[in-house]
């Protein structure tokens, strides 16, 4: 017993010699940023009895915004702590977005809490787009598919950087490795991909979360990136998967694991750049039937920069393939002209003229198939 007691005391001392070689001269003090994006849009649709249109507005402003709140410290031993918690600026079901806490040093980065997944928040996508707009599931999007496959993101708005996480900023553990010789690689583990808030019973607590029907579990996901500057021109790549590790069975047709994949290359000439990028969702649902959907989106943009202006424009196509009894083929396509105007520091001005159409092979009777919308748009996007 005098023994244990001799190491329990040691293992004291030493764990305060080693609290007391990391001493920070300040506390951590968080710091107040975020951003705010609003635009003002017009869309022109299939807007007859039964399309897509229908009852719907023509005309709207829309706003996005969250204050971030950010501080970190660095402690004599070098290594640095700090924490990140990002609030809706407005009412949100979902009133804070991020909020995690960071150890980094010369091992890399540590990330603990509701954050994004290694590839959701790694991945690449190509030049053209503004804070606003985009051809890959842009701030604001006027086209009226969104009732079509509502909840799957990639079948509503051509997103190209989405993870297998039920809820995107479920609680997680992310590492980001140094970056060397331009290469950098992110990992990510989710125990419950639900699971992102205290409502979630993530918070304090008294027992376990519940496995919900449906509900994904240890999920993973990884993604690789690198930089290049040459003379005159640069390279950005990246490439990299998120996985679910289990999905909870329950009563009715089980869901199968979903596998997304993601690649993007971008290159830069001056001021000229070009790039594209393609996502593959394996398994992205599971019908009643017992069908299921895979997906794919693919494109690319291009942009010049004079001064303080950037034009730029995008393409996006969407494959989604029933497999099953069903065969039907689902397809969006999306072209966006941009441009933005830099007015100060962390302000822009942006604007876009867009044109979104689906198809269904075969036909879709209704509503879906052959609906196209144009639409036009302005707006600001401020950093502080």
């Amino acid at each position: 017993m005098k023994r244990l007691a001799l190491f329990g005391s040691t293992a004291l001392v030493g764990a305060g010699m080693m609290a007391n070689t990391a001493v920070a001269a300040d506390g951590i003090k968080l710091g107040i940023g975020g951003f705010f994006n609003a635009a003002y849009m017009a869309t022109f649709d299939d807007d007859g009895e039964g399309e897509l249109g229908n009852e719907r507005n023509t005309t709207g402003l829309f706003q996005d915004a969250e204050i971030h709140f950010e501080g970190e410290t660095t402690l004599d031993n070098g290594l640095t702590v700090g924490a990140n918690v990002e609030l809706e600026a407005e009412t949100n079901d979902d009133q804070i977005d991020e909020a995690f806490i960071f150890f980094s040093g010369g091992f890399g980065e540590l990330r603990v809490g509701s954050t994004d997944d290694a590839l959701a928040g790694s991945c690449i996508l190509p030049p053209g787009g503004t804070a606003n707009f985009s051809a890959f599931s842009p701030n604001q999007w006027g086209a009226n598919n969104d009732t079509f496959a509502a909840g799957f993101p990639a079948l509503t708005s051509n997103a190209a950087c989405v993870s297998v996480d039920d809820k995107e900023d479920a609680q997680k553990v992310v590492y980001f490795t140094p970056s060397f010789g331009g290469f950098q690689l992110s990992l990510s583990y989710t125990p419950n991909g639900g699971d992102e808030d205290h409502e979630d019973g993530v918070g304090p607590h008294i027992g376990m979360p519940f496995n919900a029907d449906g509900e994904s579990r240890n999920n993973f996901a990884a993604y690789a990136t690198y930089a290049y500057e040459g003379d005159g021109w640069g390279l950005t790549a990246g490439g990299g998967g998120s996985f679910e590790g289990h999905v909870e069975k329950g009563p009715g047709p089980d869901r199968d694991e979903q596998r997304f994949y993601q690649g993007a290359l971008n290159l830069s000439f001056g001021q000229f750049a070009v790039g594209g990028v393609f996502q593959y969702y394996d398994d992205l649902a599971t019908f009643d039937t017992g069908d299921n959907v895979d997906a794919w989106v693919a494109g690319g943009g291009v942009a010049y920069t004079m001064d303080a202006w950037t034009v730029g424009a995008q393409y996006s196509h969407q494959l989604a393939d029933v497999k099953g009894g069903g065969n039907n083929d689902f397809t969006m396509d999306r072209a966006v002209l941009t441009a933005n105007y830099a007015l100060g520091p962390g302000i822009n001005l942006d604007g876009e003229v867009g044109y979104t159409w689906l198809d269904t092979d075969p036909e879709t009777p209704g509503n879906v198939d052959d609906y196209d919308a144009w639409e036009i748009g302005i707006g600001t996007a401020i950093t502080f």
